[in-house]
Parts: structure tokens; sequence; C-alpha cells
């Protein structure tokens, strides 16, 4: 048995060279590379790192399901028509030796909601522990100690399952600062698990009842929290962006199925944003009539 931890680089600053295919779980390489990856079994895992800024990530994992040389599934069908893998697309006087493609399990293997941030720390915890240089910067010094693949034992991917774990269940936002870039990468998750860990964000005493609720209908709300002081129940709505009519009338639709399908009668509604769309904010304003308000949020700046 055999795993990895393996660097990679975006396409836009690798000559459009995209590889692993994260959208299709496979990874290809050649030489001493793709003798490695042929040693590896099903049940096997290889974690994906990259440069984000100027920090380094894990940003996948794949769950070996199957590797191939490339040049004996080149001309089946099976493979060229359904993966894009630029190893698959080549002519077979093109292939080197050892050139050979993972596949990933579709169902085991993951891209991050949230990316692993890899650091000194966490290096020191494997099982080949990494000691980085102190002459060099932060990033090149982890970029110095990853340049070759890790080899990771049973405790290792353990490690990396388990933080990964904890990491997507807590979000992106944390009490921890982010950078000014880190803040673009937030998504309308990473707030709606910043609140669902900390309802009281949006009123004293608030508590969660559901997140990611679905009605019969299949449309799904973001959070229903409780105001245990006098039973109210909150539906929450949780945008990115500055806000119209619309979001208006999916709480209302909400509200609504809250009272029918679930029995509720005190329901208030929440809509938290990062504004409302100047056309709007009349209409916006005349909601608390019905019931439903809107909470904004913002960015705090720090110096460091």
């Amino acid at each position: 048995m055999a795993s990895y931890l393996i660097g990679y680089v975006d396409p836009e600053k690798n000559n459009g060279h995209e590889d692993p295919m994260l959208k299709e779980f496979t990874y290809g390489d050649l030489k001493i590379n793709g003798e490695k990856l042929l040693g590896l079994n099903k049940g096997d895992y290889l974690f994906f790192h990259k440069t984000i800024y100027d920090k380094r990530y894990i940003t996948a994992y794949y769950f070996v399901e199957e590797v191939h040389l490339v040049k004996e599934i080149i001309d089946d069908p099976l493979f060229r028509d359904k993966y894009n893998n630029h190893h698959l697309l080549k002519n077979r006087n093109q292939l080197e030796n050892n050139e050979c493609v993972v596949f990933g399990n579709p169902i085991r293997s993951k891209v991050l909601d949230v990316p692993l941030e890899l650091n000194e720390h966490l290096l020191k915890q494997l099982s080949r522990p990494s000691n980085l240089n102190p002459n060099q910067t932060p990033l090149a010094a982890l970029s110095s100690a990853l340049r070759t693949w890790k080899v990771l034992n049973d405790n290792d991917i353990k490690l990396f399952l388990d933080l990964i774990r904890d990491n997507e269940k807590s979000g992106r936002l944390s009490n921890k600062l982010l950078s000014t870039e880190e803040v673009f990468q937030v998504l309308e998750r990473d707030i709606e698990k910043f609140i669902a860990s900390n309802p009281e964000i949006l009123g004293k005493g608030l508590k969660l009842l559901k997140q990611q609720y679905i009605f019969f209908d299949d449309s799904r709300l973001d959070l229903l929290l409780l105001n245990p002081m006098n039973d109210d129940v909150v539906v929450v709505e949780i945008k990115k962006d500055k806000i119209g009519r619309e979001v208006k009338q999916q709480i209302k639709h909400y509200m609504k199925l809250c009272r029918d399908e679930l029995g509720y009668t005190n329901i208030k509604g929440l809509i938290v944003c990062p504004g409302i769309l100047p056309y709007f904010e009349e209409e916006m304003a005349a909601a608390k009539k019905e019931n439903i308000f809107v909470k904004t949020f913002g960015w705090k700046l720090d110096v460091i």
C-alpha cells in the first residue's frame, strides 16, 4: 500500500496543462512518477496541494479505484470517450515510459469546499516530518519541503481526513484573520456555517433548529433558528451578493412552508446579505410589515 501528497499548478500557470483533472477525478504522470502511481492499489489515497496566494493548501483527494498504463487503454472507447485527461488523448507514438492514469472513486474522492492549509505544524505531525528551512520565506520553505511527493501511511491519511472533515464543518470563517485575497474566496456556505455555529450573532439567545432543511417541494432553506424566549422561529436566507425582490419572494415561500409543513405559527424571515440593490430598497424596507427583515454583513479591517 502506498499513498502520496502531491503538488500541482493551476492550468493558467502551467501553459493550460490541467492535471489532476478534479472534475473527473483523474491524474496522470510518467517516468519515475508514473512508476510510483503504478505501485498504487485500490483504497490508497492521493492528496493534492497547490499554492493559493502566499500559502499552500490541500484542495482535493482521490480514493484510488484503478490505475492503468495508458498504452493498454488508449484504444478503449470506454476510457477515451468518457475522460478528458490529456494523457489519454495522446497518440500511441507520443507515449512515454510508465505513462499511466489514476482513476479516483467518484463517491469516495472529493474536491474540498474549504481547502486545508498545509503549514509547518501539520507537516511535523506526519510519519515523515518535514523540517522547514528557517532562512527561506514560509512559502518558499514549504514549497522546498514538498517539492517531491511525500509518502503517507495510514496514520497520515487519518490525520488529513479528520482535519479536512473538521475544517469543512467549521467553514472558511472562524476566529482566524482572513487575508484580503481569502475574503474574496468566501462562499455563501461559509457564512452559513459560521452563523450555524454562532447563531447569537443574529440575535441574543437564538439557537439552531435546522440547517439545509429540504421541504416536500424540494426547496431548501439555509437555516432555521429558534428564539426560546418567545418560541419565535427565524427563517434565515443567506446571499453573498446584494439582493432584490426575488429573495423576498424566496423567503416568503420558506416561511409559508414552515407554517404549512412544520406547524410553526410565530415565524420571522431574515435575509443576511451585503446590501440591497438600490431599486429595491424601499420595497425591502416595507417588507418589515410582512415580518421580513434584512441584516447586512461586512469585513473588519485589521493591520498585521
